[in-house]
């Protein structure tokens, strides 16, 4: 193959992704089917659906990624009534949480309406919830509010910005034993790597913080922050969305 007509690697890997995503995809939908003759608490069954669920979540994370970086994505923002979506995803999350016998809370104002891109968001929750639920004792709470946020913390030119302003924070607690203390805090202030011992990449809080960063109200960006305690005494992740 010449120079003129070669691919780039990351084409192809991007390719290969996507190739890899359809066939997962199949196999989760054959799982699914199967369930009827498993039993509902069958551990294999749970431990296979789990780890193709999160490998999926992976891949798409990937090829997202991979589409900011050639500029193909588009962003598509829209108000959403925060209970529905809520719910929603929990639903599309349902079969890796009882899999796991992981119970979770939902706490959303009934009032509450954001604009936000809901495949992002989505995408990044998703990732969360089956990260968390590996370290989790059996219960994760999930929740939405809108909190006020100085501009000094949060714009990206404070001589524009002063005073405070109103973000909209998802939460998602853990009742485990909470994370590292290097990873304590904001994501952006952070340099992320590999953790040899435990086999973190960091990949998902990498794609979370680019996500919020997509999300922009003037000079005003989203964010990402790590925490431990909470509600449930043990992780917490939250996603600053102005």
């Amino acid at each position: 193959m010449n120079k003129e007509t070669s691919l780039s690697f990351s084409t192809l890997l991007a390719s290969s992704v996507h190739d890899m995503k359809n066939s997962i995809g199949m196999l989760l939908h054959l799982l699914e089917q199967q369930r009827s003759e498993l039993s509902v608490n069958n551990e294999n069954y749970g431990q296979v659906h789990f780890e193709l669920s999160r490998l999926n979540n992976y891949l798409i994370q990937m090829m997202t990624l991979y589409k900011l970086e050639e500029d193909q994505f588009q962003s598509h923002d829209q108000e959403h009534y925060l209970p529905e979506f809520v719910e929603d995803l929990v639903l599309m999350n349902r079969p890796i949480l009882e899999a796991r016998g992981v119970s979770i809370e939902q706490h959303v104002d009934e009032e509450l309406c954001w604009e936000f891109d809901s495949s992002l968001v989505s995408g990044v929750l998703s990732s969360i919830f089956t990260n968390v639920i590996r370290y989790s004792d059996g219960q994760v709470r999930i929740s939405a509010e809108t909190v006020k946020i100085s501009a000094q913390q949060v714009a990206v030119d404070q001589d524009q910005e002063c005073g405070e302003h109103q973000y909209l924070c998802f939460t998602v607690e853990d009742d485990g034993e909470g994370f590292p203390e290097w990873m304590l805090g904001r994501i952006d202030k952070m340099q992320l790597g590999v953790d040899f011992v435990s086999g973190s990449t960091g990949f998902g809080l990498y794609f979370a913080q680019q996500v919020a960063k997509l999300h922009r109200q003037n000079s005003l960006l989203g964010y990402v922050e790590l925490s431990n305690g909470g509600s449930l005494g043990g992780g917490c992740f939250k996603l600053y969305l102005p």
